[in-house]
């Protein structure tokens, strides 16, 4: 099972809940505008009554205040009924057009009253007060209006039909469209998963719709090609480095035995440093060879004596001590260990002599307890403008853990002011490097 979402459905998903979020918004404002649309038409039915009034009071001071089923007027405070006389002594609730609304106007009690009365002074003094009538309390009850009510009943459905016309296409156009923009997707994801085999990458990428999946597919093609030629140049370089090496190792290794022969079995300082160098040399190229296969071998285990191993490789490596005031301090572990001969002699080997070459003065600590090698060397104080130095482990450090990579093994390196110590784990796979 893939993890993740599919682009698709975040896609799908994104539009629909855009469209619930605007349909959620339009049904909170829906309500909202329409009792604002009523207000209107209130306020201006009653504003034009009153400036229709007026004009026939300043004729005729007599003239009655308009009266009518939706809302009746009075001249003075004093005529008001006294319900309304006692709204007035509060500010309104909401001022629209040139009406003020008094009371909860957005209850949803339906017991909830509000009043809607117009102020408009006469010039005389007087102020002429309209405010509708609520006939739910007059015997009878309210007016029935069937045949209005059946036009807004008809508009309603018109409006949820236009609204069903508008969601349905429109949630079918973004599948469409949605599918239309996911499948080459799909298509350059299945088709990149290929490219790991060279021969994918040469029978040539789909074709799509978009020109910019083509340009994304080409490159993705090119990064892949460049990356599997760069892997095949380094591959060739490690076996051909590894094969040229080998001859001359070979015939310096023969040479170097021939004088050993002639000269007692006893070298001289300066052979015996050149066959520790052809030792060395001789055991990296083995270890390039090895590592540059597609797929190594696992190498051959057998029972090692660390104990014995480092007591041997310390021997081999002392000369590297010099005239240095360096003690060394060993706490090996004794025991047998089922470990790769070869690797153990390489990857140790390659730890103690940067270990010994390149320790100040002072203590070198050799310690093993399964499954942990560490060895401890205290180094030279680091200028800033070499903060970077590697002490010797730099390209060393760099192949043993490719080696250690492959065996399964974990490589640790702390740091710790002028103290350099890289510990070896036989039984994890992670490499990790901590510097404090």
């Amino acid at each position: 099972m893939r993890n993740g979402l599919s682009l698709k459905w975040v896609i799908s998903g994104s539009f629909l809940l855009l469209i619930a979020v605007v349909l959620l918004i339009y049904s909170q404002l829906l309500p909202a505008f329409t009792v604002r649309g009523l207000l209107y038409t209130a306020s201006a039915m009653m504003e034009e009554e009153a400036q229709y009034f007026i004009r026939h009071y300043k004729k005729d001071p007599a003239t009655p205040p308009p009266h009518n089923y939706f809302y009746t007027g009075v001249i003075g405070k004093e005529a008001l009924p006294e319900n309304i006389r006692q709204m007035l002594d509060a500010p309104p609730s909401l001022s629209f057009g040139a009406v003020h609304i008094f009371g909860d106007l957005y209850s949803d009690d339906d017991d909830a009253v509000f009043q809607i009365i117009l102020e408009q002074p006469l010039g005389d003094g007087k102020t002429l007060y309209l405010y509708d009538v609520d006939h739910d309390q007059e015997a009878g009850g309210e007016v029935e209006t069937p045949l209005s009510d059946a036009y807004f009943d008809q508009v309603l459905q018109s409006v949820a039909f236009i609204s069903l016309a508008v969601f349905v296409p429109a949630l079918f156009i973004i599948a469409l469209l949605v599918w239309w923009l996911v499948r080459p997707l799909e298509r350059l994801s299945q088709w990149s998963s290929t490219l790991k085999d060279p021969g994918a990458i040469a029978c040539g990428r789909p074709g799509f719709s978009f020109k910019e999946f083509n340009m994304l597919a080409e490159a993705l093609a090119k990064s892949v090609e460049q990356a599997q030629a760069a892997s095949q140049r380094e591959g060739r370089l490690l076996r051909y480095t590894s094969h040229e090496l080998r001859t001359p190792l070979a015939v310096l290794k023969a040479n170097m035995e021939l004088l050993t022969l002639q000269s007692g079995g006893v070298l001289p300082a300066s052979l015996q440093r050149i066959e520790r160098s052809v030792l060395n040399m001789q055991l990296i190229a083995e270890t390039l060879l090895w590592m540059s296969r597609e797929r190594p071998e696992p190498l051959p285990e057998d029972d090692v004596d660390l104990g014995e191993l480092v007591g041997e490789l310390i021997e081999k490596h002392r000369y590297l001590i010099g005239n240095r005031d360096i003690e060394l301090i060993i706490d090996i572990h004794t025991g047998l260990c089922r470990l790769p001969p070869t690797a153990c002699r390489i990857v140790i080997g390659n730890f103690l002599r940067n270990a010994l070459q390149y320790a100040e003065e002072g203590q070198v600590e050799i310690s093993f307890n399964y499954p942990w090698l560490s060895i401890a060397n205290r180094t030279r104080e680091t200028p800033p403008s070499q903060e970077s130095s590697d002490f010797g482990y730099g390209l060393g450090l760099q192949l043993m853990r490719q080696l250690c990579a492959k065996l399964g093994w974990h490589i640790e390196v702390i740091r710790v002011q002028q103290r350099f110590t890289v510990m070896l784990d036989f039984t994890s796979s992670r490499v990790v490097e901590s510097a404090s």
